[in-house]
């Protein structure tokens, strides 16, 4: 599928969606009007309006919901496809995680999703260690860097920029440890593909800058 098939299908999903959030909205108008009529109890209704609308829209959009989440993988996989690249739906597993001793112990571990280059494989990474530190980021494995970051206490920093960035890192042989509270090939449906694309290969352009 091309671009402009995937751009379309973008644009049809936010229509709905917003078609539904309307609707939503409406459902809960007339729920409060209702409820308000035979209870004669403004918060009661107000609260029944509420629940109305939120399970009329989470109910009814569960189909589009899953054509969005779709819609960015295909976006994705046709990303990557030009720098024959992969992705897959599948983390570092805990025990290969510790076996780089970046910590000694584990309090939580979630890992997912791998973007699979020639040069270098990105895992999505969370955790917290045994000094309760909390760690969101990537795990960068490098085929070929010989480069060292060594300060381990910038990684565990409070983040505030939501954009992907390479401020914070932590290495160990060829592994690196990246705060960031945004993967570098997120899709973001809320923006065209073309303005997508022109995102991830500046952040592709930036990884390959820094450790290659």
């Amino acid at each position: 599928m091309d671009l402009k098939s995937l751009e379309n299908q973008r644009i049809l999903i936010l229509k709905r969606l917003k078609i539904l959030k309307i609707l939503s909205v409406f459902e809960s108008l007339i729920v409060l009007f209702l409820a308000f009529v035979f209870i004669r109890d403004a918060v009661i209704s107000l609260i029944l309006a509420v629940f109305v609308g939120i399970f009329f829209f989470r109910f009814t959009s569960k189909k589009i919901i899953l054509a969005k989440k779709e819609l960015q993988i295909n976006a994705l996989n046709l990303f990557l496809k030009r720098y024959g690249a992969k992705f897959k739906k599948e983390g570092l597993s805990q025990k290969d995680f510790l076996n780089l001793e970046f910590v000694q112990n584990l309090k939580d571990f979630k890992s997912q999703n791998c973007f699979d280059f020639k040069e270098f494989k990105i895992y999505d990474v969370q955790f917290i260690n045994e000094n309760k530190d909390f760690f969101c980021g990537i795990l960068l494995h490098s085929l070929n860097s010989n480069k060292n970051f060594d300060d381990e206490k910038s990684i565990y920093k409070k983040l505030q920029n939501k954009e992907f960035s390479l401020d914070y890192i932590f290495s160990k042989n060829n592994y690196f440890l990246i705060a960031t509270l945004t993967n570098p090939f997120f899709i973001d449906l809320n923006k065209n593909l073309n303005d997508n694309f022109e995102i991830l290969e500046k952040n592709l352009n930036s990884i390959k800058n820094k450790f290659l």
